[in-house]
């Protein structure tokens, strides 16, 4: 368990420092984790061979989440580590009345 969430940091801090560099400033973080449940229905470990969703990449809980947290910080934008797609994106931004780009697009 250790090892993943030392993989998970060390692959977010060069993202962090590029959107810092940026001027920018980084007001919260939600990361969608997959096989872990805290309910009594069946879910968590059960679930990992289902694929993510096609329409937003995050499930629909996830997407709740992220547009609290987003309009709770009065964030300008959100940015996914996650490659999507353009439909995805869409979707997300419809669902979550925010601005959304994937860590790509700070390359550029």
């Amino acid at each position: 368990m250790v090892s993943s969430k030392l993989n998970r940091e060390s692959h977010l801090i060069p993202i962090r420092n590029k959107i810092i560099n940026q001027g920018e400033k980084i007001a919260g973080e939600l990361v969608q984790r997959r096989g872990v449940s805290r309910s009594k229905k069946p879910g968590g470990s059960k679930l990992l061979d289902l694929p993510l969703s096609s329409r937003t990449y995050i499930s629909t809980g996830k997407i709740e989440e992220l547009k609290e947290l987003s309009k709770n910080l009065n964030a300008d934008i959100i940015v996914f580590i996650n490659n999507l797609n353009t439909s995805q994106i869409q979707n997300i931004e419809r669902l979550i009345e925010t601005k959304v780009v994937t860590q790509n697009i700070l390359d550029k």
